[in-house]
């Protein structure tokens, strides 16, 4: 499969992936670099908090592999993803002086967090299922 089709084939697997869990919400992206042959993939949260599933990562790595695969591989990353999300690292990572209320915002990403758990659970029971 040409690049662009393989590229084509995994941002379909990102959108079956957001619109299964509601994880875009206006801000996630799923974007092929043809210049260096890599592809970029977030999620989004409810609180429009974004999380990198994939980074730099070249598209030639998804080669051969069917739609469904693809779609396990994302879901796999996406856990890893959820598993290692710490909200005060991502407050630390995120805050400055635009946030008037850093107690809100750390309640935020706490929110964060348990909706992430949430959806990791079904993504673990979908896995089972596939």
């Amino acid at each position: 499969m040409k690049k662009q089709g393989l590229a084509q084939a995994v941002q379909q697997q990102a959108r079956k992936l957001w619109d299964n869990y509601g994880l875009q919400k206006g801000y996630a992206e799923c974007e092929y670099f043809a210049y260096s042959n890599q592809i970029f993939l977030s999620v989004e949260t409810s609180n429009r908090t974004t999380f990198t599933v994939l980074e730099d990562v070249p598209i030639s790595q998804f080669e051969d592999m069917a739609s469904k695969d693809i779609y396990i591989d994302l879901l796999e990353r996406l856990l890893v993803v959820i598993d290692d999300f710490e909200p005060e690292e991502k407050y630390n990572e995120l805050v400055g002086d635009e946030y008037d209320n850093p107690e809100e915002f750390k309640a935020m990403l706490e929110q964060d967090k348990e909706e992430l758990l949430e959806k990791a659970k079904e993504i673990k029971l979908e896995l089972d299922r596939l």
